[in-house]
């Protein structure tokens, strides 16, 4: 195939001048010519869009033409400092192929190297002013992107990309019960900024296994767990940072980025049974370190480090804890740390967002149950994995996973009603029996458990809006937004759901196209963005988000979306539907 299409991949390499080939400036790829800017594939009278990611894959293999890069090579550059599902990428090179016009089985551009990856076998050559007309087609530089165009391709300045890098969600709110989302806004926000505020910072997975990044992920979430169950602390949200995972960054930076007073700082190195893990409390202001504390031990002691961790910093900063807090820091997760270890493991699978990602993330749980079936949040994430089935249309007996979603989200309430995320999985199961008193009921339960819960107000947002009170919910997700100051995508997504329930169209084609730059295989987002830009009119945009679902293999038709969106007002729900029939929806 090579020699077809110029040679060995030694020459490919030689004659395209890939060193020049950047996210800004268009190239030819054999006789398309690529403008990455515009996020164009051209040749002659011909022309696609293609999406910012699946066009920062194509680049990524341009500037190593004839060269195997692998899954991880290009994922890292693609989407860098997320965590992504299997399908993403697999998704991105779909959609080029479509567009280009190529063969999986019989490749003229980009050829799959079973268990290595992928690698361009196509001519590739920067456009010049002067290029020769050869086979391949030159053409002008086009025009840059107008940042006045309201449609897909507008792209989002870099610093708003940065704070989209955070755990991919493709999912409604799931990122909500996977962690204590718990945070600040900086100085100010909702009546805590008279509290200590602290952020524990992603710990450093010093193993020579990097799938050991499960392992010091948990380590640093419980730890962000158990301080944000203290009242007279405000500890940011998991997210807001989880930013700065694999950042050298300064502390005081932190301190100005997230208006914090404290950060807790560690590593841990993982070898078979034996556990080293590290922490230090540091001022954020002057970045004098406070105290540091070593743990050297078994797994079967992990969870007197994280006693010990938290008990130091009750002590240096003087906090004052209830006697019900203090019950509360005395009662373990689970009683079998092999159980804490397989609901690690599912916890970051569940993080994949993608189907594939759910399904094993239930097989940990459940595993996990068997080994102790009083581990509450076990319970909690495996009923999470229902809702996504029945949400998403992964199982053939739909009512049945929203009834399996209850069962376990009960049981977990029942094991430990103190934990606010158990709540939180009820409430979301509430909303899709289109029990909204009960959702909120949930969620006000939550908050009254840990009244700085993000996940709480963006429970009652979402409840809110799906019962037809949209400029009611928007309230409540900004305090979410407050709480969670470098907040996930998908509380973009949540908030852009709310703007269109407004008609306020404009912000919401602006929040969802945002959470498509982190995840562009949120079937969530591209719904909704198509039935917003069919209400303003811009039907072709509207048609090409529908095609880039229908591209990635989803069931899509308006009768299974009307059998599965809570609406409760009919007019809410004809508004939403229409805009998809006008985007060329149909049953």
């Amino acid at each position: 195939m090579l020699s077809q299409l110029g040679g060995n991949k030694t020459s490919v390499q030689n004659m395209t001048g890939a060193d020049e080939i950047t996210n800004d400036t268009p190239f030819l790829l054999g006789d398309w010519t690529v403008d990455p800017a515009r996020g164009r594939l051209s040749r002659g009278a011909e022309e696609h869009k293609i999406e910012p990611k699946a066009m920062t894959v194509l680049v990524c293999l341009a500037q190593q033409p004839g060269q195997v890069m692998s899954r991880e090579a290009i994922e890292e550059k693609a989407w860098a400092g997320v965590v992504v599902g299997y399908d993403s990428l697999a998704s991105a090179i779909i959609k080029l192929r479509k567009a280009l016009g190529d063969d999986a089985k019989n490749s003229a551009y980009i050829e799959t190297v079973p268990k290595r990856g992928y690698r361009l076998i196509c001519p590739v050559r920067p456009v010049t002013a002067d290029a020769p007309d050869t086979d391949t087609q030159t053409v002008d530089t086009p025009a840059p992107l107008q940042e006045t165009t309201t449609s897909a391709r507008k792209t989002l300045p870099l610093g708003y990309l940065a704070l989209a890098a955070l755990v991919v969600v493709a999912l409604v709110a799931g990122w909500f019960v996977i962690t204590n989302e718990r945070g600040d806004s900086p100085r100010g926000a909702i009546a805590i900024s008279e509290r200590p505020v602290i952020a524990v910072l992603p710990f450093e997975n010093l193993s020579a296994d990097r799938q050991q990044d499960y392992f010091s992920d948990g380590i640093t979430t419980d730890l962000i767990t158990d301080l944000s169950r203290l009242s007279s602390l405000s500890v940011i949200a998991r997210n807001s940072a989880f930013v700065f995972k694999h950042v050298d960054i300064d502390i005081r930076r932190i301190k100005q980025e997230l208006g914090v007073d404290y950060v807790v700082a560690g590593s841990v190195r993982k070898e078979g049974e034996q556990v080293r893990i590290s922490a230090q409390l540091i001022d954020a202001g002057s970045g004098i370190n406070i105290w540091a504390e070593r743990f050297d031990g078994t797994l079967d002691n992990i969870f007197a480090f994280q006693d010990a961790v938290t008990s130091d910093i009750i002590a240096a900063l003087k906090v004052k804890i209830t006697d019900k807090e203090r019950t509360r820091l005395a009662h373990k997760y689970s009683n079998s740390i092999e159980a804490y270890d397989l609901f690690l493991h599912g916890w970051q699978s569940l993080w994949l967002s993608s189907r594939e990602g759910t399904l094993e993330a239930r097989d940990y749980f459940q595993k996990a149950i068997e080994l102790d079936s009083s581990f509450a949040r076990a319970y909690a994430n495996l009923a999470l994995t229902y809702i996504y089935d029945h949400q998403l249309g992964w199982s053939d007996d739909s009512k049945e996973a929203l009834r399996m979603a209850h069962q376990y989200a009960d049981q977990a309430i029942e094991i430990n009603p103190d934990l606010p995320q158990v709540y939180w999985v009820k409430g979301f199961a509430d909303i899709f029996h289109k029990d909204y008193k009960q959702s909120l009921k949930h969620a006000q339960k939550a908050l009254d458990l840990d009244p700085s819960f993000a996940a709480g107000y963006g429970l009652l947002a979402t409840t809110l809006n799906y019962a037809g009170k949209p400029d009611q919910a928007d309230i409540e997700m900004r305090k979410a937004m407050q709480l969670n100051p470098m907040h996930p995508a998908l509380y973009k997504v949540i908030h852009g759901e709310i703007f269109f329930n407004k008609r306020e169209y404009a912000k919401a084609i602006g929040n969802f196209n945002f959470a498509l730059q982190t995840n562009p295989e949120s079937e969530e987002s591209r719904l909704w963005l198509a039935a917003a830009y069919a209400h303003v009119g811009e039907i072709e945009e509207a048609a090409w988000q529908l095609e880039q679902i229908r591209i990635s293999g989803s069931d899509l038709s308006l009768q299974r979306i009307e059998n599965v969106i809570p609406f409760k007002d009919p007019a809410q729900r004809k508004h939403f539907i229409d805009g998809l029939y006008k985007a060329g929806l149909k049953k």
